[in-house]
């Protein structure tokens, strides 16, 4: 499986009373495809993954897998504090036709290196699937060490890639220097926009970016502008990839920002959030208009 471009990290629309808005759903699934991305990942750190019931985990992955028709491969998130119940969500994923994986740490225990080692790898051999790993030291606290990624794709080969939502230039360096001499289809993306296109440079392999769900056209043409070697595009459409990163600035979370974009856009979608997160309030949804109306302004 190939894993270049633009994942979108799906947020999970819901309605006034807090149900899963799956009218919201079928229209964002269906504008981003159409928009040219590369695969789906729901149950995402955008979708507010930990403030799902598991019921309605499974039943998102079901229903993005029907309503998109399998377009793109579906990628959905697994991550839990359980090794056991990663793999039970995985079998149930597979079986319904998700066509990858994606896993974080634990985000309660603090593993130590062997530990987490056991964890990635008892869900790799359990699971006949891609796994991509998931590095997001902002959520749980750890940050994976390299030597992980490359035990894991040495022993796993069904171990594809990881997502590195981590701003740290050494760290990514080194990772894309080490996994692809090692493999050169591990692929390497990044989970922050304003990486986006360090990370092509560097030798990565595209996003998973929250905001592609608001801006995938532009996403999708920054990847293509670059691989093409049109290096000036690429240049100017980042320029357009850091103005819409500041919505994340202004946001009280990216979760909230996101879906107070997508709703400032006239998509269906609404800005509502569940607690503990707090929709965006009216000072800030201007403040994210404003800066919607100069990205497409050009």
């Amino acid at each position: 499986m190939e894993l270049k471009g633009v994942v979108v990290p799906m947020a999970t629309p819901f309605k006034y009373n807090g149900d899963i808005d799956y009218e919201g759903l079928k229209w964002l699934i269906d504008y981003t495809i159409n928009n040219g991305v590369n695969a789906l990942f729901p149950n995402s750190t955008t979708g507010e993954f930990v403030s799902l019931r598991e019921e309605e985990q499974i039943n998102f992955v079901k229903k993005t897998i029907e309503f998109s028709n399998k377009k793109v491969p579906i990628l959905p998130g697994i991550t839990t504090n359980s090794t056991q119940l990663s793999i039970f969500l995985g079998k149930t994923y597979l079986d319904y036709g998700a066509d990858g994986l994606i896993v974080m740490p634990p985000f309660f225990y603090k593993l130590k290196e062997s530990e987490l080692y056991m964890h990635f790898s008892t869900i790799a051999k359990s699971l006949d699937a891609p796994i991509i790993l998931y590095n997001n030291p902002f959520t749980t606290g750890t940050v994976i060490p390299i030597s992980i990624y490359e035990k894991l794709a040495k022993e796993h080969s069904n171990v594809i890639g990881v997502k590195i939502t981590y701003d740290n230039f050494d760290y990514i360096r080194k990772s894309i220097e080490v996994m692809k001499g090692l493999r050169k289809n591990f692929y390497i993306l990044t989970g922050m926009v304003q990486m986006f296109l360090p990370v092509l440079i560097m030798g990565g392999d595209g996003t998973v970016s929250g905001l592609a769900n608001v801006f995938p056209k532009l996403h999708v043409e920054l990847y293509n502008e670059f691989v093409s070697g049109h290096y000036d595009k690429a240049l100017e459409l980042n320029k357009k990839i850091l103005q819409i990163s500041r919505i994340y600035d202004i946001g009280f979370s990216n979760p909230s920002a996101t879906k107070a974009a997508l709703e400032l856009m006239n998509s269906p979608i609404k800005s509502y959030v569940r607690m503990p997160l707090r929709e965006e309030d009216a000072e800030n949804k201007i403040k994210i208009k404003r800066i919607i109306d100069e990205v497409n302004k050009y």
